[in-house]
């Protein structure tokens, strides 16, 4: 698969290239290629955001569970991979949630700044993870911009079957 300009973010992609041979299921190709649907387009998970939205959540406490025993250990190197994998599901989930596919990673500010639901002070926030992968903070961070997100979510759909 040929990665995009627009989703070649060097904290995620190292090559322009990416060997997607082995297909899986949905989500779980999120966990081999970061954007994997939003790249190929071939499923549009955006539009089923009420069934897809809860397995990115899923795939982010399974993957806080691998994160949280590293950071204990003061093992943060090791953690990178992971928390790049979490920054990666959270960036699908926020556009998921405003019924878009992400466009542009590598500019992802302005991006994350067009949407109209979001956390409160989202791009400041992911800034800093994004600088910081590794830090413990920033692990802390992004679970908790998770939270928001789902309560975002779970709001989001109250209202809609309300309507």
């Amino acid at each position: 698969m040929i990665v995009p300009k627009t989703f070649q973010h060097p904290l995620f992609f190292s090559a322009d290239f990416i060997d997607t041979h082995t297909f899986q299921p949905f989500p779980m190709m999120m966990k081999h290629v970061p954007f994997y649907y939003d790249i190929t387009q071939k499923e549009e998970p955006w539009q089923q955001k009420e069934c897809a939205l809860p397995a990115i959540f899923q795939l982010w406490e399974e993957e806080k569970r691998e994160l949280a025993p590293l950071f204990a250990a003061r093992q943060a190197n090791k953690a990178k991979e992971g928390i790049v994998r979490g920054i990666s599901y959270f960036l699908c989930a926020l556009h998921w949630l405003n019924e878009r596919a992400v466009s542009n990673v590598y500019e992802w500010e302005k991006e994350v700044q067009s949407l109209p639901l979001r956390p409160l002070n989202v791009v400041d926030r992911l800034s800093f993870i994004f600088v910081r992968p590794t830090l413990h903070h920033s692990f802390v961070q992004l679970d908790e911009l998770f939270t928001e997100l789902m309560k975002l979510f779970y709001k989001r759909m109250a209202q809609q079957k309300r309507d």
